[in-house]
């Protein structure tokens, strides 16, 4: 999602070009082979106003998917869905200019043939050359780290990751020492295969220069110290070296907020970078919109399902209401198929739900795996319990409990939970306290990055997990 900073911009520069010399090859493809290559620069011309709205909506939807960013969660059906959706929005986009009363803007065979060769070219170069093109050392990002302990261990596993294009190499550990500390030559080492290197203020400019490094990251625990380098560190910045704090790197290249970094400062912060009053309202319309249409959709889905259920048990509801903590606290009944026995908490009062749990269902098991006992809460939504993204609601029995134990644990309720949330597209099942907290770091991820465009992608990668089970890497 974070895409401004100065170290991904050729890379983010470089995927946008590829995209519009795609869409670019469409045109001519399309108007050459239909119109004629005589006819060509007039038709263009003519329909300029179409092509413009090809191209911008072709465009806008890969940025809202999070296509022009850094991919952290490189997937080939992740570039597929991406696809899907762009072209999807730019002919929706096209057909509103149509059904608006104004002229069609491209003739049929025009934009079949453009649709055609942009899809080929597109998905041609993401899929058989953009990894193996963004992981060679034309590309290759230049990383040194500022610390030797375990967190600066950690920001060499986060970086170097397969999924994370382009590719990132460690180069060096840089030990600081403060102006007045003796350096010894025998302190320069190995760490893990990687080198490390002393520096102080005097110094520490110049062996990044000589690595040829594009970006710094300040491991967690020397940030004490790193106020030593400040003037050096933001010198390199100005000659465009980017320079990153172990957690605004955890955010670009984990999706999450790490709780053991954070303060009442840090969430002040996240609270202020937040959007959510400006697209609140954008965001409440954008809710409606996409659960009436998701209703309309699985509407036979949820027929099917209802009939099912009966079948196993006439007697029995088919639908399991439970009490849930919302926005600020306040409580409301959520929805679901019912997928366990009946009366399977009358023993056992309030637990946390277990991959095998007993008193599920066969059925239950099955729409569990596809996240199709969730979908009456379509109707939650509808009526402003809930929001299509968001974090998972919780039960209030646990709730009180998971405040005490996790900080800043309370700060999920300042937005409306979801249906689907950031936690769930990225962090597999858990049931456990800790898992809770894992959990907490990509939620506060998406409220301070919350926006359209980031639901929009958790919705897409929802979808994969619905069809395949399974989340966005790989």
């Amino acid at each position: 999602m974070i895409s401004h900073r100065s170290h991904l911009r050729v890379h983010t520069a470089w995927i946008a070009f590829m995209d519009i010399g795609c869409l670019l090859a469409g045109l001519i493809v399309a108007v050459s082979v239909v119109i004629g290559a005589q006819e060509f620069a007039g038709y263009v011309r003519e329909h300029l106003d179409g092509w413009l709205a090809f191209f911008g909506s072709i465009l806008l939807a890969n940025y809202f998917v999070g296509s022009y960013g850094i991919q952290t969660t490189y997937s080939r059906f992740n570039l597929i869905v991406s696809w899907m959706f762009s072209v999807g929005f730019a002919l929706l986009v096209l057909s509103i200019m149509s059904y608006a009363g104004l002229r069609v803007p491209l003739g049929r065979g025009v934009l079949f043939f453009a649709v055609m060769t942009y899809s080929a070219a597109s998905l041609f170069l993401k899929l058989l050359i953009y990894r193996s093109l963004f992981r060679s050392s034309v590309f290759l990002c230049r990383v040194v780290v500022l610390g030797v302990s375990e967190h600066a261990r950690q920001l060499r596993s986060m970086v170097e990751s397969t999924y994370v294009l382009p590719a990132h190499k460690v180069l060096a550990y840089i030990r600081m020492h403060a102006e007045e500390d003796e350096m010894r030559p025998s302190e320069v080492g190995i760490m893990d295969g990687v080198a490390v290197i002393d520096a102080s203020g005097e110094t520490i400019e110049d062996v990044v220069a000589s690595l040829g490094v594009e970006l710094i990251i300040i491991s967690h625990d020397e940030q004490h110290d790193a106020v030593l380098f400040y003037r050096q560190l933001r010198r390199l910045r100005f000659s465009g070296v980017e320079v990153l704090e172990q957690r605004h790197a955890a955010e670009i290249y984990n999706s999450k907020i790490p709780l053991e970094m954070i303060n009442e400062t840090t969430m002040m912060e996240i609270s202020q970078a937040s959007a959510l009053p400006l697209v609140g309202r954008f965001k409440r319309l954008f809710d409606i919109v996409v659960s009436v249409l998701t209703g309309l959709v699985c509407l036979p889905l949820i027929v099917l399902i209802y009939v099912l259920i009966k079948a196993g048990a006439i007697q029995s509801p088919v639908f399991y209401t439970q009490q849930r903590v919302g926005r600020f606290g306040d409580l409301f009944r959520m929805y679901k198929f019912r997928t366990m026995n009946v009366g399977a908490e009358d023993e056992t009062g309030a637990i946390w739900a277990v991959e095998d749990d007993d008193r599920v269902t066969y059925l239950g098991r099955l729409l569990r795996r596809c996240r199709m006992d969730e979908i009456p809460q379509l109707f939650n939504i509808l009526r402003g319990d809930m929001s299509f993204v968001g974090p998972r609601p919780e039960r209030p029995e646990f709730i009180e409990e998971l405040e005490k134990r996790i900080p800043y644990y309370n700060e999920r309720a300042n937005v409306l939970p979801g249906l689907t949330g950031w936690a769930q597209v990225r962090y597999s099942y858990g049931n456990t306290h800790d898992d809770a907290a894992r959990k907490l770091e990509y939620d506060l991820y998406y409220i301070k990055y919350l926006s359209i465009g980031l639901d929009v992608q958790i919705i897409l990668r929802t979808i994969r997990i619905v069809l395949f089970g399974k989340d966005g890497l790989g």
